[in-house]
């Protein structure tokens, strides 16, 4: 149960970071369906079930805080028992997503999908604490109940934070700048402590200690290879098996090529070795795998190619798709 705050100004404090939650949320993700509609992304039908319970989540997040602060707070109870149910499906859904990724994306030993999955464990413990524990709360201390499910809310925002692609240096492997950008938002929650209670609630002391251990843990661990050979080995058995085959040099020599399109530029297809290789200007040669005469994939990369060939029989274009994304690569001779 959420209570009117006792200090006029910051009654309505709570509904104002819902909002602003659920702006970033929109940020963050409005892009991934751009490019769902544009058929650049083509995510698993449970990403659409796990967006659906998020926005949910953010929507009665909203409402709750309106009820509150307008004293209504007998629909707020009894909103807030079917938001205990939708609060462990939320959980749920963050375990099974992240499950789910890894498990599809054949990642290698040494690929970001295990740094990744680290992020997704600091969603997954902080939500979980913060919210069961503000259940718990409801009854015997209101504030810290309120404070408990800002947080558990809070947390999910990384996500959105993430994707983001206009924040300065987002996006090149410091997982601590994204943890910064989040981190802000602790600012007008202090503030608040202080605007209504002359102090900062303990609940937000602990909180927003635990939030930075754990960002501290998760950038120590991040890229270390004995993390990545844990998961690696732990997950390995439960990824479906790649049914690899042998190429001819006739076969392959119908591949060989240049290419050029996002997100790659200008790439060739070359043998070497009588192995195939990616090859490009500014990465080392990637070697590639076969599942079929037209399917490679990239033993280093969770990189898939689908040549499409035309009438004629010769190959004019490449369909790849990595983590969800598609991308289409034409060929130049």
């Amino acid at each position: 149960m959420i209570q009117k705050a006792l200090h006029p100004t910051g009654r309505y404090f709570p509904v104002i970071m819902s909002f602003l939650f659920f702006l970033i949320a929109c940020i963050g993700f409005v892009p991934s369906y751009q490019d769902i509609n544009a058929g650049t992304l083509e995510p698993h039908w449970f990403a659409h079930v796990h967006g659906a319970l998020m926005t949910s989540w953010l929507l009665v997040y909203i409402l709750q805080s309106f009820l509150a602060a307008t004293g209504r707070l007998k629909f707020h109870r009894q909103l807030g028992l079917s938001a205990v149910g939708l609060g462990v499906l939320v959980w749920l859904s963050l375990v099974i997503a992240s499950v789910r990724l890894t498990l599809a994306s054949h990642p290698p030993q040494g690929h970001f999908l295990f740094d990744l999955l680290l992020m997704e464990f600091y969603g997954i413990i902080s939500f979980g604490l913060f919210f069961t524990w503000g259940i718990l709360a409801r009854k015997r201390d209101t504030n810290a109940h309120k404070r408990l499910l800002t947080f558990a809310t809070l947390v999910l925002l990384q996500a959105a934070v993430d994707r983001i692609r206009w924040l300065p240096m987002l996006g090149l492997g410091y997982p601590y700048v994204h943890f910064i950008y989040l981190d802000t938002l602790f600012i007008p929650l202090i503030v608040y402590d202080l605007i209504t209670l002359k102090r900062i609630h303990k609940i937000t002391w602990i909180a927003c200690a635990f939030i930075i251990g754990i960002q501290l843990s998760v950038s120590a661990l991040w890229g270390s290879p004995v993390w990545h050979k844990y998961w690696y080995n732990v997950t390995a058995p439960m990824m479906g098996k790649v049914r690899e085959v042998k190429l001819t040099d006739s076969q392959s020599d119908a591949l060989l090529g240049e290419y050029e399109g996002d997100p790659f530029g200008k790439i060739a297809i070359i043998r070497a070795g009588g192995k195939l290789f990616v090859k490009s200007a500014d990465r080392p040669n990637l070697e590639l795998g076969a599942t079929s005469e037209t399917e490679l994939f990239m033993r280093t990369e969770t990189v898939s190619l689908s040549f499409v060939k035309g009438p004629d029989g010769n190959v004019t274009e490449v369909i790849g798709h990595e983590i969800s994304r598609r991308f289409v690569l034409r060929r130049l001779h």
